[in-house]
C-alpha cells in the first residue's frame, strides 16, 4: 500500500536550489532507484524506473525545471512510479532535496586527501574499521582489509567486494594520498548511477578515523 504522503508543492527556493545542483555538477538526486533526476547532455531531467526508464519531464532550461519541480510534491512525484513498484521505493521529500542540495554543495572537491590523512585512515583499517554502508543492495564503495591485503572496491548488502588490492599498509597510503572527492566520485563511469553514489569522500574517511579512536 502506498504512504500517505504531503500534496504541499516544493516550492521555489528548495527548487531553485536542486536546479542549480543538476545544472552545476549533473548530480544524481534518488530515492531507492525509482527518482532519478540528473543533467543529460545539456538537459536536465527528471526520470522514474519502472519496467524501464522513462523521462517523466525534460529541459535545457534550468529555470524551467526549477518552475516544474517547484509545483510538484511528494505526493505527485510518488504517483508516477505507483502502482507497479515495489514498496521500499524512497519517497522524494523536501527533506530529501534539501539535504541532498545541502550535501553536495561542494560536492567532487579536487583536493587530494594528502599523505597525513590516508595514514590515518589505514590507521583505522588495521584497528578493524572498514569504510563500508551496510544495508540492503548496493551499498557503494567501500575499504576495508581481507586475507590478501588492503581492499578497495564495491559494497552490496554490506558485503565488500575486492576490486583493488594493496599489499601493504605503504601503497594503500601512496594511493589514497593522491585520491580526492573528484576522482572517487564515479564520474568516469558511462553508467550515471555510478556518479557520486555512496562512494569514498573525505567526510566518510574522517568519520571512519574518529570511529577507530581511543576513549
Amino acid at each position: 500500500m502506498a504512504p500517505t504522503l504531503s500534496s504541499l508543492p516544493f516550492g521555489k527556493e528548495i527548487a531553485d536550489g536542486v536546479a542549480d545542483l543538476l545544472d552545476r555538477d549533473g548530480r544524481i538526486l534518488s530515492g531507492y532507484c525509482a527518482h532519478w533526476m540528473l543533467k543529460k547532455g545539456d538537459r536536465l531531467v527528471y526520470e522514474i524506473l519502472k519496467d524501464a526508464r522513462r523521462e517523466v519531464f525534460s529541459t535545457p532550461d534550468k529555470n524551467a525545471f526549477a518552475d516544474w519541480l517547484a509545483q510538484q510534491s511528494p505526493q505527485s512525484l510518488d504517483d508516477y512510479v505507483r502502482p507497479g513498484c515495489h514498496d521500499t521505493i524512497e519517497v522524494i521529500t523536501l527533506k530529501l532535496l534539501g539535504e541532498s542540495v545541502t550535501h553536495n554543495a561542494f560536492v567532487n572537491d579536487p583536493t587530494p586527501y594528502g599523505a597525513a590523512l590516508a595514514g590515518k585512515v589505514v590507521d583505522a583499517l588495521d584497528r578493524g574499521v572498514t569504510v563500508a554502508y551496510s544495508h540492503r543492495d548496493y551499498c557503494g564503495m567501500g575499504l576495508g582489509i581481507s586475507d590478501d591485503g588492503y581492499v578497495y572496491g564495491s559494497v552490496y548488502d554490506g558485503q565488500l567486494f575486492t576490486e583493488a588490492v594493496f599489499k601493504t599498509r605503504e601503497a594503500l597510503t601512496a594511493w589514497l594520498a593522491q585520491q580526492s572527492d573528484a576522482t572517487l566520485s564515479g564520474r568516469e563511469s558511462p553508467q550515471p548511477f555510478d556518479w557520486d553514489n555512496q562512494r569514498i569522500t573525505r567526510v566518510r574517511l574522517l568519520e571512519a578515523i574518529a570511529t577507530a579512536a581511543p576513549d
